[in-house]
């Protein structure tokens, strides 16, 4: 995070030299936030989705050519989270639970820029999430086996890539106090979590070192064995508030 500070912070002065319209500020959201996956939409009600939500917070910067374009790029703290709900018969009783998978992204999106002179924008393009953490907590009906904060980050991949599209208006607070708000969609074409053979699944279970995003991946609503990849999916509210350096000519 010291390294995407600095880089802004060079950016800004290099940009800010320049005579045109240069803006820093802070920015963030909330999201609600999805792992899509076909294995678990088939499953039935022995897992299944719960609606989640997951916030951002961080350092944005917007770089206009002119006064309708631009780029902007950001680099943001971001929480994604899904919680799964489910059950299944224990012989004697219906045992039901869930557990909520917590990972955190160092997400940097660049993106596009269309501005009106209304001041409503339209933005597209990129991001590169960068995986700092994953922590999981489940819980069931009989109170065996609960546990928080499990880091199950080693069977998630590192790294993803999203399309973000996002719509809003720009706000003058004052001559140089921007402040935005919109909306920002997400959708990662890369996979979250890892794909193992059926031992290294096995033995990763065995050792309790599984997340359950991960090992839902691998079975089907059959109970075959057999892989679907797991896709970031979120929007939500995006806000910010910027300061203008210079101005687009």
């Amino acid at each position: 995070m010291k390294k995407a500070l600095l880089t802004i912070a060079v950016a800004a002065a290099a940009f800010t030299a320049q005579a045109q319209d240069f803006r820093l500020g802070l920015g963030g959201g909330i999201n609600t936030t999805w792992l899509a996956n076909t294995n678990v939409s088939d499953a039935g009600d022995e897992l299944d989705f719960a609606v989640t939500f997951g916030g951002s917070v961080g350092l944005e910067g917007i770089y206009s050519f002119s006064e309708k374009a631009g780029v902007s790029i950001g680099f943001l703290s971001s929480g994604h989270n899904q919680k799964y709900e489910g059950e299944f018969d224990a012989g004697l009783s219906t045992v039901t639970y869930e557990s909520k998978l917590k990972m955190r992204y160092l997400d940097i999106p660049i993106l596009f820029r269309l501005t009106s002179a209304s001041g409503t924008y339209f933005e597209l393009g990129p991001q590169i999430g960068i995986l700092t953490s994953a922590k999981e907590d489940g819980e069931n009906s009989t109170g065996i086996g609960n546990y928080e904060d499990k880091d199950v980050k080693g069977t998630l991949n590192g790294t993803n890539v999203a399309a973000i599209l996002g719509f809003g208006v720009d706000i003058e607070a004052s001559e140089n106090i921007i402040v935005t708000a919109g909306l920002r969609l997400g959708y990662g074409f890369t996979d979250v979590t890892k794909e193992y053979t059926l031992l290294e699944h096995a033995s990763l279970e065995s050792a309790d070192e599984l997340a359950n995003a991960t090992s839902a991946a691998h079975f089907n609503d059959k109970d075959d064995f057999s892989y679907e990849a797991t896709n970031r999916v979120f929007g939500g509210l995006h806000l910010g508030v910027s300061y203008k350096f210079g101005s687009a000519k």
